[in-house]
């Protein structure tokens, strides 16, 4: 009733403003704990928290901005930030009070925000973060007099350890009752006139700024910190990068061997649920849709979710601590060469695991240019699911023979130079797509490098939850969707004519083998072995199964464009298999048993590699693997963008189906033709 007839909403809406690594982020979390609701500001890709708390019998609507250097809209961080300030963002309100965070230890840079904030006429409250690190540092600010010069209050808040927070949260409230803020007065010197309009800005704030700190701020001598001689090490050339390479080693090797036993067990898990529900149902065409259509769908994009969400912890734990903006500093010296940025190393590096979460890291590079660079040559990194597709290749047709040295063998080069050869093509394509498409320099890597803290467990955790949301809600539900619509087309239409004749002729090809005299006497074991096979219901259920996707829609398409494979030595199998990958490309080695009629039971891990050792060309006696044929695979998988998510994520990413074209086709084009190369290659030397 008070509050009514003051005139005051029982509800306010309050927007935090700062620069990156400012311990906005942090402040956001301790005021409202866990966000409400997080996704996409509609338009945008920038992404959105909003979170909610009672005080005084006020409710809080804090809206989390975009980290953000100036509120002249530059990129799509400034121009959100800019539009929800004025009331222009679709679906979010106009803020009743501004919270600008400023870091104390960089009060020169952060109060050039804090300027601009003043001209919204916004109430306002300043946020004075990281004091405690000030004072270790020799600064000390007279804080009652730099809130009288500003014109608002200031409060000095250490939002980890909660102090300041209920002082700020009454500024808040007395903040959201005392009308709009007056702007900072700005005054232009005569001299700069002939500059550009922006440059006069920035002199005539920055000139504002040292008459507001004048006798605000003093500085005492203090011994270097510890943190500064750790910076010193970590943003040396040689040293830095050498630390560099272990840590991301480091978080690289941990994606493999810390989420693998959560993978296995969410595929244990849903293997059982898929017998489960398969043991419900009746054979027939609805138990194949739920089981091997929207289980194994499923399955595929689930798996993932303990990769995703453990490598978006350990970033988060390096931003958090102060980690990341030293090594994106570090590697932008070497980037920069090919035309992206440093900030572009840490989502390239993340498509090693996967794609999509490298991809999604890239919202982090401010710059439009550099960010859709950067994910136009992401998928080229070998993700984590072209590795089974590699292994099984370089095991069974790759000589295992030394190279240099005993414990070195080819296999292992082979493998490692896959991985090396995404990376010389990603470099190569950013360094022509520069040149072209995206005209012109990377934008100048500027930042400041943030203080050494410990990263708040909330934020982390928070961080890991929203990117496996994130990739369950945006990539999962169409990736499942494709996958169920690739079911249907390997298995239907079904002619049992067709495919009672083809499983006919299977057997009587089979028989005619044995029957031959000049047949050899390994081989008349293994085709006994298939003639048994066939006899027993498992065996015909592989072999009709191997016959329904043959003569299917996807059959079909693999004979159309057998044409167009058969210069990379391929049949149409391996070409149904490439179009069946298509949702992703761990789906190859499925459909290669399948039309390689892989017997069931044979889980010894070579059933696969002795099938396709001893596959020929329909009605010949030609292998259809050889070497040069295995390397030609190995080659186009690396580079061609066979990944359903990957595709619909740059779609999202980038609020346009444009760029998810574009690079399905160079990708798709620069696969068939390094892989024609290998094999024409390979086959002329005699491999």
């Amino acid at each position: 009733m008070e509050q009514a007839q003051r005139g005051e909403s029982p509800r306010l809406t309050v927007a935090l403003l700062g620069n990156p690594n400012t311990g906005k982020s942090t402040l956001f979390s301790a005021l409202a704990g866990i966000p409400t609701r997080v996704g996409n500001y509609p338009g945008v890709t920038v992404e959105e928290k909003l979170g909610r708390f009672v005080y005084a019998g006020r409710t809080i609507d804090l809206v989390d901005l975009p980290g953000t250097y100036s509120l002249l809209p530059h990129g799509p961080d400034e121009r959100v930030a800019v539009d929800v300030l004025h009331g222009r963002q679709p679906g979010v309100p106009q803020p009743d009070v501004a919270v600008v965070v400023v870091d104390a230890t960089n009060l020169e840079r952060n109060l050039f925000l804090a300027t601009q904030a003043s001209e919204l006429g916004l109430p306002l409250v300043v946020a004075l973060t990281l004091a405690d690190v000030s004072d270790r540092k020799g600064i000390t600010i007279d804080v009652s007099e730099l809130a009288q010069r500003l014109g608002c209050q200031v409060i000095r808040v250490a939002a980890p350890r909660g102090e300041g927070l209920d002082a700020l949260k009454d500024a808040i409230l007395v903040a959201g009752s005392s009308g709009r803020s007056s702007p900072l007065p700005l005054e232009h010197a005569a001299a700069d006139a002939g500059r550009p309009a922006a440059a006069r800005d920035a002199i005539a704030r920055y000139a504002l700024i040292e008459r507001l700190l004048a006798g605000v701020v003093t500085r005492r001598f203090a011994a270097p910190l510890a943190e500064d001689r750790i910076d010193r090490l970590l943003t040396h050339r040689l040293w830095g990068t050498l630390v560099f390479a272990a840590v991301m080693l480091a978080i690289f090797s941990s994606i493999f061997w810390l989420a693998p036993p959560l993978m296995d067990l969410i595929s244990a898990g849903m293997d059982t649920l898929a017998a489960w529900v398969g043991g419900l149902l009746p054979d027939g065409a609805l138990r194949d849709l739920v089981v091997d259509g929207v289980l194994a769908g499923a399955s595929g994009v689930v798996v993932f979710v303990p990769q995703i969400a453990l490598l978006f912890f350990l970033i988060a734990i390096l931003e958090g601590c102060g980690y990341l903006a030293r090594a994106a500093y570090l590697m932008d010296r070497l980037l920069v060469g090919v035309g992206l940025s440093g900030k572009s190393f840490i989502p390239l590096l993340s498509c090693f695991a996967c794609a999509i979460p490298g991809i999604m890291a890239a919202r982090t590079i401010e710059n439009r240019r550099d960010r859709l660079l950067t994910i136009l040559v992401a998928p080229l990194m070998s993700c984590s699911a072209r590795l089974p597709v590699y292994l099984l290749l370089c095991s069974g047709f790759v000589p295992n023979v030394a190279v240099g040295v005993p414990w070195l063998r080819l296999p292992a080069v082979v493998l490692a130079g896959m991985y090396a050869l995404g990376v010389a093509v990603a470099a190569a394509v950013a360094w022509l797509l520069s040149r072209t498409l995206f005209h012109g320099p990377p934008q100048p890597f500027v930042m400041e490098l943030p203080g050494w803290r410990w990263p708040q467990a909330a934020v982390v955790l928070e961080r890991a939850r929203e990117a496996a949301w994130s990739f369950l809600v945006n990539a999962g539900t169409l990736i499942l969707a494709v996958s169920v619509v690739v079911w249907a087309l390997a298995n239907y239409p079904q002619n049992d004519d067709r495919i009672a004749a083809d499983m006919a002729a299977e057997r009587d090809s089979i028989a005619a083998r044995l029957a031959d005299p000049a047949t050899p006497e390994a081989d008349r074991e293994e085709l006994t072995a298939e003639l048994t096979l066939l006899e027993t219901p498992e065996g015909l259920a592989v072999a009709r199964k191997g016959a329904i996707q043959r003569h299917s829609i996807l059959g079909r398409a693999g004979r159309f464009v057998e044409p167009i494979v058969k210069p990379l030595g391929w049949d149409w199998r391996l070409g149904c298999a490439a179009i069946a990958s298509f949702p992703a490309r761990e789906v190859v080695l499925g459909t290669l048993a399948v039309l390689y009629n892989l017997p069931p039971g044979d889980d010894d891990g070579t059933a696969l590699e002795r099938r396709l050792k001893a596959a020929s060309w329909d009605g010949t006696d030609r292998p259809v693997f050889t070497l040069p044929v295995a390397l030609s695979v190995m080659v186009f998988f690396a580079l061609c963008a066979q990944c359903a998510s990957t595709l619909v994520v740059i779609g999202r990413e980038t609020n346009s189906w444009i760029w998810p074209a574009v690079t399905f086709t160079y990708m798709t084009v620069l696969a068939w033709l390094a892989a024609f190369a290998t094999y024409q290659v390979g086959t002329w030397l005699g491999w």
